[in-house]
């Protein structure tokens, strides 16, 4: 029975990126044949497994109790390398909840246990998600400094999907910093690797990218070309975080073109969205884009609004 706990887990690990729904379908046997024979370290995996295809899909609250519930199996197990997957799991729902504080205590703690074993794609795998954090904090000195070790560590490793999300994420950096020619460069290189590895939730989020930077380029034809090809993808996949963001974004473009009616619809989509899967941040830009674009309609001016 233990065996066909491991294959059923082998094969769903094997599907999680290009195909959730089998990859879960798998790791629910693996869960429920584990829990029938008492196999501790086989419901540990299975219960990683299904928390990974639950924060890809955005169910983020049934992600992170599969996590915690795979977390505390893996500590009874002393099992360092899983407690540093799970614990790398919890930030990623955090991060996309917009937690960030909670986020960045687990990919610590995920670190910690990595850098014990010694194990190098864990511990990349760590630095890169700090380094999101630290990016998002603005400490782009910090975040530029985890990516380039999680870069090097992903090299040695020959892990094209590591090294090609550390990329991605280097060009959101110089994206901010307005370098948005070299932004570019990394998004392409990203997106050529994730497109030979048919990475297809990646090449969306990648060409949301380039579309932000061509829209900071004011080439705003691109910017909704590339928009428009990460909704397909989105909408293919069913993210409805995903939706929300380039909607969010193509609006921008709309309204930078002038085209207010067709901006405010499409933000009025996005907030939709956004409080569906309750990315608090998402929401925030939502609703000071909107009472800006109102006004802006109303010709009210901020400096001008009563209390």
């Amino acid at each position: 029975m233990k065996e066909e706990i491991q294959r059923l887990n082998k094969e769903a690990e094997a599907n999680f990126r290009r195909n959730p729904a089998r990859a879960e379908g798998l790791a629910r046997k693996a869960e429920a044949l584990a829990r029938e024979i008492g196999d501790e370290a086989g419901l540990a995996e299975s219960l990683t497994i299904i928390a990974d295809v639950y924060w890809r899909t955005e169910r983020y609250a049934e992600g992170i109790n599969a996590a915690r519930e795979a977390l505390t199996l893996f500590t009874m197990l002393n099992d360092i390398h899983g407690e540093a997957r799970a614990l790398n799991l919890i930030g990623n729902i955090h991060k996309d909840m917009g937690e960030m504080n909670e986020a960045l205590f687990a990919y610590q703690e995920s670190l910690k246990h990595a850098e014990v074993i010694g194990e190098k794609k864990p511990i990349a795998n760590a630095l890169n998600n700090i380094a999101i954090l630290y990016q998002e904090f603005a400490d782009y000195s910090a975040a530029m400094e985890n990516y380039l070790k999680s870069l090097r560590l992903y090299q040695e490793l020959a892990d094209q999907y590591g090294e090609a999300s550390v990329r991605a994420n280097i060009g959101v950096i110089l994206d901010r910093k307005q370098d948005y020619s070299n932004a570019l460069k990394e998004y392409q290189a990203a997106l050529t690797i994730y497109e030979s590895l048919n990475c297809k939730s990646e090449i969306a989020r990648t060409l949301l990218n380039i579309g932000g930077a061509f829209g900071d380029l004011n080439n705003l034809e691109n910017a909704r070309c590339s928009f428009e090809k990460a909704l397909r993808l989105f909408e293919e996949l069913s993210s409805l975080n995903g939706i929300a963001n380039v909607k969010y974004n193509l609006a921008n473009v709309y309204e930078d073109k002038g085209e207010d009616e067709q901006a405010l619809q499409l933000y009025s989509e996005a907030l939709a969205l956004s409080e569906q899967v309750s990315n608090k941040r998402l929401i925030t830009r939502l609703c000071l884009n909107l009472g800006q674009l109102y006004s802006k309609k109303q010709g009210i001016k901020g400096d001008e609004r009563g209390n």
